[in-house]
Parts: structure tokens; sequence; C-alpha cells
């Protein structure tokens, strides 16, 4: 059984839910929460905005470097800020960590929603869409090489994340890579059925234009079609083959066909 650690550090981009997921931690575990973010403005009296302002974003890593340094003890949940492997002195510290390094990992999509939601990021604010993509390709393999576990958080709730965090801890030891790597389904499962409820929204759009012009509601030729597409995409690979394509589409088909009647109340 992998030892529980006295000390749990949360690392990964910014917006990637390691304040909220750490927070949930703590209260499942009954553990301690602090954040590295909000320790920096305690000391130094004055919100990240105003530090990014006043002596810009080298002043502020240099604040983060001795906040990091000083909570690699801390008795409990640390979540970072998603630019603390900017600095080669943060990836040496967190490299010799004696704290358990938990990488929360999305996708640039979710994260970037979830950003935009939030607002308030000084980062944000100076980044272009480019800019981010960018900085996303050079932090993820810095936080992948230090993590000494990585669980994906794309459509997860804080409350499954964080049960998945705690769960590590109580997993013998060659459980370990198959928890990451269930990890990894639960969230595309999760992206899975977003996707298909995204289907179903459209679907409802389709239901309302025939309702109008009178169409029928079974297109059998169009997802025939569609069918055949998507066999000939597939056809060099060994785990989606003909039959599963025909299962899938028929299942969506029926059930497409399904709301839309249920819709226009044929």
């Amino acid at each position: 059984m992998y030892k529980e650690p006295d000390t749990l550090m949360l690392i990964g981009f910014m917006g990637a839910g390691k304040t909220t997921v750490g927070q949930e931690i703590a209260r499942q575990h009954h553990s301690k929460f602090i954040d590295v973010d909000s320790e920096i403005e305690r000391v130094a009296g004055q919100t990240i905005a105003e530090i990014f302002a006043a002596g810009g974003e080298a002043h502020f890593r240099e604040l983060e470097t001795k906040t990091l340094a000083k909570l690699q003890t801390f008795p409990g949940i640390v979540a970072t800020g998603g630019g603390v492997v900017e600095r080669p002195e943060n990836m040496a510290i967190l490299a010799d960590s004696p704290a358990t390094l938990i990488y929360l990992h999305g996708s640039l999509e979710s994260t970037i929603g979830r950003l935009i939601l939030e607002g308030q990021r000084p980062l944000l604010q100076e980044k272009s869409t480019a800019d981010f993509f960018a900085l996303w390709k050079a932090r993820d393999p810095r936080y992948q090489s230090i993590a000494n576990f990585t669980v994906e958080t794309v459509g997860k709730t804080p409350q499954r994340i964080a049960a998945e965090v705690i769960a590590l801890f109580s997993a013998k030891a060659d459980e370990l890579a198959l928890l990451e790597l269930r990890s990894q389904i639960d969230a595309l499962d999760r992206q899975l059925f977003q996707t298909i409820q995204e289907r179903f929204d459209v679907v409802s759009a389709v239901a309302n234009y025939k309702a109008k012009t009178g169409m029928a509601t079974v297109q059998e030729g169009r997802m025939l079609k569609l069918s055949a597409a998507l066999k000939e995409d597939f056809a060099h690979s060994n785990d989606i083959d003909d039959a599963l394509i025909d299962g899938v589409m028929n299942l969506l088909m029926q059930a497409a066909i399904k709301k839309e009647d249920a819709q226009i109340n044929r």
C-alpha cells in the first residue's frame, strides 16, 4: 500500500481546480489546506493582481519560490499556482520535495472555458488563445516530469476528483498504475456522454426545423451515408470495426428518432 503523505501538493495549469479540489480533499480527509497564492497575498499584504501590477511577473515568481519552499512540509494539502513550474528554482524544490505531487490534468478547451468564467486572472488578461496554447504545451511536460501521480479532471466534479486522489493512498502498490489509467477512462467516458448530450441538443434544433417544414423524422439515407463514411475513416483501426459503427449509429439514430417524435408530438 502506498504510504499516505504528510504533505500533498496539487500541481497543474491555472484553472485546473487545484484550490477547489484541495479544499474538497481536506474536507473529505479531515486535513488542513493552504493555497500558495493566498499565502503569498497574506504575506505581501496585496492581491495577486496588485503584485503583478506593482512588480510584474518576475517579482511574483520570487515571492512564489519563497512561499513554495516554506510549504514543503505543510501538514496537509497544498494547492500551488499554475506557473509554479516556470522557474528552475521551483522545479528543483518540487523535484526534491518530501511532499507527494498530484498533477490535476484537464484539457486546454475546458481550462480556458473555466478561466473565462472566473475572470480576474492577470495572465488571462494579457495572453491570447495562441499564447495559452504555447504556455500549455510548455508547462504540461514539466508537470508530468515532477508529478508522483496524474489524475484526469475533465467532466468530473471536485468531489469525484478528490475521492480519486484519496483512493490512491488506500491502494496496493501494484494497483496505482491501474488507478491512473482508470482515471483517464473515467474522464473519457464523461467526455463521451457530454458529446452525446450536445448531439441531443442539436437533435432538438433539427426537430424544430422538421416541425416547421413537415420533413420526415427518419432520414435513413443520410445515416447510411454517414455510417459508410465512418467505416472508411476507421478502416485501419483494429478496434473500431463495421459492427461497432453500425451498433453505435443505430443506437444514436433510434434515440434521435424517439426524441424528435416526442418533441414534434407525432
